[in-house]
């Protein structure tokens, strides 16, 4: 009896290491506007494709390097923020917890994720938020995101 329960751990030590290890980690982002007026909502639209910009020229398949990318350019991504919106920006990075909620007709799983904030004025309104990795994802993934070559040659020398 006691060989099968050992054999039983052991078997459970091992499934539940193999799901720890194959865990898809994640880059989350969200947009916060100033507040939910008409005018600070248009900022949070501006700041949300300027961020979708930023996020997909700094895109690497390779998690580790994706989040370099993202830390070595934070500063002057969000000097670029606050000069485009001429509205103050606070840009974060880190791990946050984002509760349950639903993606693209998933149940999203609560989980502390890498997440970039990308926080305009007070931070007090509604917020866009999407996933960018392991694929490149945002909620309703049918919009397309159209670029505009000012921001793209700022991104460029931001990454180099």
């Amino acid at each position: 009896m006691r060989k099968f329960i050992l054999a039983g751990l052991v078997l459970l030590c091992a499934v539940l290491f193999f799901m720890k290890t194959n865990e898809t980690k994640e880059i989350r982002v969200r947009v916060i506007p100033n507040s939910n007026s008409v005018k600070d909502l248009s900022v949070k639209e501006t700041a949300k494709t300027i961020t979708i910009c930023y996020l997909k020229e700094a895109y690497d398949t390779e998690y580790q390097t994706y989040i370099s990318n993202i830390q070595s350019t934070m500063s002057s991504f969000e000097s670029v923020l606050e000069k485009e919106l001429n509205h103050s920006v606070e840009v974060q990075f880190g791990n946050h917890t984002l509760y349950n909620k639903t993606y693209n007709n998933n149940a999203v799983k609560n989980t502390n994720e890498m997440t970039l904030y990308v926080i305009i004025g007070e931070g007090k309104g509604d917020n866009w938020w999407g996933t960018v990795y392991p694929e490149f994802l945002e909620v309703n993934s049918s919009e397309e995101v159209k670029y505009e070559s000012l921001i793209l040659s700022i991104f460029k020398k931001i990454r180099s």
